[in-house]
């Protein structure tokens, strides 16, 4: 069944990396069935003013602002909580997209039908794959819009690319990989469980895998093609995602835990996969063990 999801942008401090994601979004409006643009910070800062600029040319943009910098978690709380209110439906989808990044929008024609709609299929999240490019911390990539992007995964380079949750969260706690929620789409339902549901998610690592192991959700799946191009930095926390993931573990834990006891036939998956990495971190605490390094998958290349 054909639907389009709503797009949801997450600005934070975002100057000419914002106005870049925005120009993308500008341009693949027609696949969404809205488009919200969410800024945490001042009314009257320089990120609302940009986004005012586009939803100029583009009435129907919807416009939030939490009128203070929030940490990421209540920030996701704030929107999930104005698409409730304006009347969004758990079955309805939201493709998640950081104001750093930006659509890539053959790859969208790619996947979607001449109408416009997207081949989402109940009770499964679509994570990746992502274009990637490299760009400095001190400026917008500036490099030949015609290159080749290198496409990441984080399923298995030779397939498959619809996973049960289990197996592919099982597969990240064992050897983790690059994915990023950026060019996401999940059900509204799995946005409505993090914000409600305990315990309370704290900060953001982790969240790709908390995010599809929620009410519904059994499989994963990989568009054909990247929708989204990433963009990594030396500041970013890109750089370092295994590491800080960690800091999430005990969270994640707890939220597999409850998943396993919904869905007994995998629970021993999922929970041979905690021990596994519950002795790892108890092993890297005492010096001990060999670290375990993300794993950076390229499945091919892209043209723009």
């Amino acid at each position: 069944m054909g639907r389009k999801p709503i797009l949801v942008c997450m600005v934070w401090r975002g100057g000419d990396r914002f106005a870049r994601c925005l120009r993308s979004i500008e341009q693949a409006a027609s696949y969404f069935s809205r488009i919200v643009i969410s800024v945490t910070g001042d009314e009257n800062g320089p990120d609302m003013a940009l986004a005012r600029q586009s939803q100029s040319a583009h009435p129907a943009f919807e416009l939030l602002c939490t009128g203070t910098e929030l940490p990421t978690m209540q920030h996701q709380a704030f929107w999930v909580d104005y698409l409730v209110e304006s009347g969004a439906r758990p079955d309805e989808w939201v493709c998640w997209l950081s104001y750093d990044d930006e659509l890539f929008i053959s790859g969208i024609e790619a996947v979607t039908t001449e109408a416009g709609d997207w081949p989402l299929r109940k009770g499964t999240a679509y994570f990746g794959p992502w274009a990637m490019r490299g760009e400095d911390p001190d400026s917008l990539w500036a490099g030949d819009p015609t290159e080749p992007l290198d496409v990441w995964t984080s399923f298995p380079v030779a397939g498959p690319t619809r996973m049960p949750v289990s197996q592919w969260v099982s597969d990240q706690l064992r050897q983790p990989t690059y994915m990023q929620m950026s060019g996401s789409v999940n059900p509204f339902q799995s946005f409505l469980d993090l914000r409600w549901k305990r315990p309370r998610k704290q900060g953001p690592m982790r969240i790709e895998m908390a995010t599809a192991s929620v009410t519904g959700v059994t499989m994963v799946e990989e568009f054909a093609e990247p929708i989204s191009i990433i963009y990594t930095r030396s500041d970013s926390d890109r750089a370092s995602y295994g590491r800080s993931a960690r800091r999430e573990d005990r969270h994640l834990a707890i939220w597999l835990l409850r998943y396993a006891y919904r869905h007994p036939g995998v629970a021993r998956t999922l929970l041979r996969s905690l021990l596994g990495t519950f002795v790892r971190g108890v092993q890297h605490a005492r010096g001990r063990g060999e670290p375990v390094t993300e794993d950076w998958r390229v499945r091919s290349t892209v043209n723009p």
